[in-house]
């Protein structure tokens, strides 16, 4: 038996929340430098969409997500990335 596994992986959805300023009080704060810096003009949200809109016109019986969806770990992320999941 065979079946289609479509494979997405470190999405790290974007854009990133506008974190506070004691939630950058630890390493977090570097990865916001870089997302500043550089990451966020690689992770493009309309790009991702795309990707997803061809996937359900593939209609893929399984798909499997790996690696990031988070950016620097913000509570908020995660609350994204669940709704999105």
């Amino acid at each position: 038996m065979s079946f289609t596994l479509a494979h997405l992986s470190d999405v790290h959805l974007a854009p990133l929340p506008t974190p506070r300023v004691g939630e950058l009080l630890n390493k977090r704060i570097t990865g916001y430098i870089n997302w500043l810096r550089k990451r966020r003009f690689l992770h493009d949200r309309a790009v991702l969409e795309t990707l997803i809109e061809d996937l359900k016109d593939q209609a893929p019986d399984h798909i499997a997500i790996t690696g990031d969806i988070a950016n620097i770990a913000l509570e908020e992320e995660f609350v994204r990335g669940r709704n999105w999941l």
